[in-house]
């Protein structure tokens, strides 16, 4: 069974796909889970004009784009692609072969909610399981040769993958349950303390319609002091879906991340001094937990 996270996807209002392709992929980026390639293509999609339906990791999966509807993974075989997952690579072994299975898994429902037929990699150009290697080669518009580099690392040759792909697609195991990742809504008032943990954060996420999980993912570390719980800190970060909401209302660059120029734009808008810093009992943040206690936005 692999669950389907729906909080990132997105609407691109691209057209609809005209074949049977299910279009494997995998991410080339080790170590980043499914939830973290959802969120980077959530992001910036239309800048980067790059995204997939699905990423899969050994948890389960994330929705991007919309299935039976043309995305941008995989070049001039778009069109004919109603699906295009992602395996998302990971060093260790067992966490590598859960997503491996998961990814699997998720391929053959679809392949059965679409009518994909169970090849691999063949003549037909318009239908079946296709490596991003085989798009690249026989339609272009991409240079890309995964998942094979990937998968040989794990010790599953070409042979073995057509081989699961097969048994997973005459398989009752492959049910798909899909999860919009919601979360219940608290009325309970917020604390005016001036420290920014998963509380306000939660708050946050349900006043601006992003996933509500009380975590701000993927951060660089300014070492302020008012920030406490529920912030995630990286080397290199990509972003929160919510500090991109509050910066695309401030009308900030929109990179979700949380640093010094955006703090000063929500000094301003918040009439409290501005120094780029939240500090430990931040007049900012009281005026965030003020606003949300009275069923506002900030910003």
């Amino acid at each position: 069974m692999v669950t389907i996270n729906k909080s990132l996807a997105i609407n691109a209002g691209t057209a609809a796909t005209i074949g049977k392709i299910i279009v494997l992929h995998s991410t080339d980026d080790m170590e980043a889970t499914a939830k973290q390639m959802a969120t980077y293509e959530h992001r910036v999609w239309r800048s980067a004009q790059t995204f997939v339906h699905f990423g899969v990791d050994d948890q389960g999966a994330y929705q991007v784009g919309t299935p039976g509807r043309v995305a941008w993974g995989a070049g001039n075989v778009n069109r004919y692609a109603p699906v295009q997952i992602e395996l998302c690579e990971f060093s260790d072994k067992t966490r590598a072969m859960k997503a491996y299975h998961n990814w699997i898994a998720l391929a053959a429902a679809m392949a059965k909610q679409y009518g994909v037929p169970r090849t691999l990699d063949d003549g037909n150009r318009t239908a079946g399981f296709k490596s991003h290697l085989w798009c690249s080669r026989n339609y272009g518009g991409s240079d890309h040769g995964d998942p094979y580099p990937y998968l040989t690392k794990l010790g599953i040759s070409k042979a073995q993958l057509a081989k699961d792909l097969g048994a997973a697609a005459g398989s009752s195991a492959s049910t798909v349950v899909e999860s919009a990742g919601a979360i219940s809504v608290s009325a309970a008032k917020l604390t005016v303390d001036g420290y920014w943990g998963p509380q306000l954060t939660r708050a946050l996420q349900r006043l601006y319609g992003t996933t509500v999980d009380g975590v701000i993912s993927s951060q660089y570390n300014w070492h302020n002091a008012g920030l406490t719980g529920g912030w995630e800190f990286v080397g290199k970060p990509v972003g929160s879906l919510l500090i991109a909401a509050m910066q695309s209302a401030l009308g900030v660059r929109e990179d979700g991340i949380l640093g010094p120029d955006t703090i000063k734009a929500m000094q301003r808008k918040a009439g409290t001094p501005v120094d780029g810093k939240i500090s430990a009992q931040s007049l900012l943040v009281m005026y965030m937990q003020k606003c949300v206690n009275a069923g506002k936005r900030p910003f």
